[in-house]
């Protein structure tokens, strides 16, 4: 009875307590067999930091990556519960995130599950799915668009074995703030479509794995909206793993307000809306198990940005102003083989962006990142 209470006023603190800025969701961990009804974990991540910018060395330093409190587990066999607290630290600003969660789940029978709660919106692509504290390292950050809290509900429906579809409802809990804007809707309502299904032969380990999704959000403005295809694939061949990626982002307001600010720059003394913009974005992701508890790294992004509409006199319709590069190397080392719990890691990253426009070329990067960490997961209850 005690423990009962103990987890519905986490669940409460994790409904209607207001929380600040949040990303999406992170990788779902499964219980233990030791005890479904209620875990409590532990991850953390913290490395040795060494960045350049723009050809100037930052100094290194030591620094936390992620923290992550997670309580998940059943109250019975049709209703289970996750709570979820992460900071997640940004590679190039040195700020944290925060990912926040509290949700329900019922599962109605064998083919349907309902939940309830505060929950990230569901994207597809393995990028967004790989969430967890041991993938920071080599995240591509400028995916996942500044999201804030939602809550909701999602239906998910196993049609087939290893095929699951997922729609959700969600709106954000806060009203929007400021006056950059005329705000016609307070709380906006986003939607999303998933398909997510895997090639599981012979009952043995996955080969292929497919996450997809369309997704379509209601911004402050009724006439605006953000259009997000995401597909995603991993091949899993032993001892490789591929992941590919496409994300096609339709911002009529600039998510990121990235070329927003910089055309902003060019004239200070006069106010604009936020840029209307499109972004295509690849991912290719390989990892390589080329000896035991040694797994070899590399992942590369191409994006392109374009607008939907003019800006500032510099900006033009339909008009392609940046492509950016990311480059990223890495070795992993987990010392208990069938267990990554605890891994040791070194990792490079090289960010490139090139602005087409003549009056931003200024803005240009050309950024690395070099970490030396480690990740670990206990399990406290």
């Amino acid at each position: 009875m005690k423990k009962t209470k103990i987890i519905f006023l986490i669940l409460f603190l994790g409904f209607f307590y207001p929380f600040h800025s949040f990303s999406e969701i992170i990788k779902q961990k499964k219980t233990t067999d030791e005890n479904p009804n209620f875990n409590v974990f532990l991850d953390y991540s913290s490395g040795i930091n060494f960045v350049v910018k723009q050809e100037y060395s930052e100094g290194t330093r030591f620094s936390e990556n992620d923290l992550n409190l997670e309580v998940i587990g059943k109250a019975n066999d049709k209703i289970s519960y996750r709570f979820t607290k992460q900071f997640v630290k940004k590679i190039e600003t040195g700020n944290y995130d925060m990912l926040d969660v509290a949700y329900l789940k019922y599962k109605w029978n064998d083919k349907l599950d309902f939940l309830f709660g505060k929950q990230p919106f569901s994207f597809g692509s393995m990028e967004y799915a790989s969430r967890g504290p041991y993938e920071h390292a080599y995240r591509y950050i400028h995916v996942h668009k500044k999201n804030k809290n939602y809550v909701g509900f999602s239906f998910i429906y196993h049609p087939i074995k290893d095929h699951e579809l997922q729609f959700q409802v969600v709106n954000e809990m806060k009203q929007k703030e400021g006056n950059m804007m005329i705000q016609d809707i307070n709380y906006p309502m986003g939607y999303s479509v998933n398909w997510n299904w895997s090639l599981n032969p012979n009952n043995h380990d996955k080969i292929i794995n497919n996450r997809w999704s369309y997704s379509i959000f209601q911004e402050h403005d009724k006439t605006k909206f953000w259009k997000l295809l995401a597909l995603g694939s991993q091949f899993n061949w032993k001892p490789f793993t591929i992941e590919a990626d496409y994300i096609l982002s339709h911002e009529d307001i600039d998510k990121n307000r990235e070329i927003t600010v910089i055309l902003e720059a060019t004239d200070p003394y006069h106010a604009y809306e936020p840029a209307s913009v499109k972004y295509s974005t690849y991912l290719g992701k390989l990892k390589y198990n080329f000896i035991p508890k040694w797994n070899l790294i590399a992942k590369g992004v191409y994006e392109i940005g374009s607008s939907k509409k003019g800006m500032n006199n510099i900006l033009g319709p339909n008009r392609l102003f940046q492509k950016a590069y990311t480059y990223y190397g890495g070795v992993e080392f987990l010392p208990i083989i069938k267990n990554d719990d605890i891994s040791f890691f070194i990792a490079y990253q090289n960010y490139k962006i090139n602005y087409s426009l003549d009056q931003i070329k200024k803005e240009n990067k050309n950024d690395h990142f070099i970490i030396l960490g480690l990740n670990y997961r206990v399990k406290m209850i």
